[in-house]
C-alpha cells in the first residue's frame, strides 16, 4: 500500500498531518514489546526523525557494535541488539545509497560486501558454544545472508534445547 507523501511544511494541512502522524507513530511503538521496538525504532522509514549524521554518534555506535557479544542472551535477543545498532547506523549513513542503473555489477558487489561484513560482525560476537555452527556457516563457499545464518543458528539453539531436555 502506497501512502501519500506528507504535505509541505507551509501547507495549512501540515500541522494537522503532523499531529496525526505523531499519534499513529506513538500508538504503533507503544503497542510493540520493548525488544521489537528496539529492533525497529531506527528503521529507514524514520530516518528524518533522528536528524543528520554526526561523528560522535557514529563513533559510539561502531564501538557498541565492536563491543557487543552474545553473553547470556539467546540468539534472538543477541540478533535484535545487533540489528538495532545496524539500523541506527543505516539512518546515519543515508547519503551512501546509489540510485543509478549499474551495468557492471559493482553496486551488487559492494552491497554483498557490506552484508558479508555484517554477517562476520554478528558471528564474532557469538558465544564459543556456537563455534561449530559458526564454522559451518563460514565454510559455505558463498557466505549466506544474515537471515539465513540467523535461521541456522536458531535451529541449532532449538536442537540444543531439545537435547538438553531429553
Amino acid at each position: 500500500m502506497d501512502l501519500a507523501p506528507p504535505p509541505s511544511p507551509d501547507s495549512p494541512d501540515f500541522k494537522l498531518w503532523s499531529i496525526c502522524n505523531d499519534m499513529v507513530l506513538s500508538w504503533l511503538l507503544n503497542s510493540l514489546s520493548k525488544e521489537i521496538v528496539g529492533s525497529i525504532i531506527y528503521s529507514r522509514t524514520t530516518r528524518d526523525r533522528f536528524g543528520q549524521s554526526n561523528g560522535v554518534k557514529l563513533f559510539h555506535l561502531q564501538k557498541d557494535l565492536n563491543d557487543l557479544v552474545q553473553g547470556s542472551n539467546d540468539i534472538a535477543g543477541y540478533f535484535t541488539k545487533v540489528k538495532r545498532l545496524w539500523d541506527e547506523l543505516d539512518t546515519l549513513n543515508v547519503n551512501i545509497s546509489c540510485e543509478c542503473d549499474c551495468t557492471c555489477g559493482g553496486k551488487a558487489k559492494v552491497s554483498k560486501s557490506f552484508q558479508d561484513e555484517k554477517l562476520i560482525q554478528f558471528l564474532i560476537g557469538l558465544n564459543d558454544s556456537y563455534a561449530v555452527v559458526r564454522g559451518n556457516i563460514l565454510m559455505i563457499s558463498h557466505l549466506p545472508s544474515i537471515n539465513h545464518a540467523y535461521s541456522l543458528l536458531i535451529q541449532n539453539e532449538k536442537h540444543r534445547k531439545i537435547y538438553v531436555n531429553n
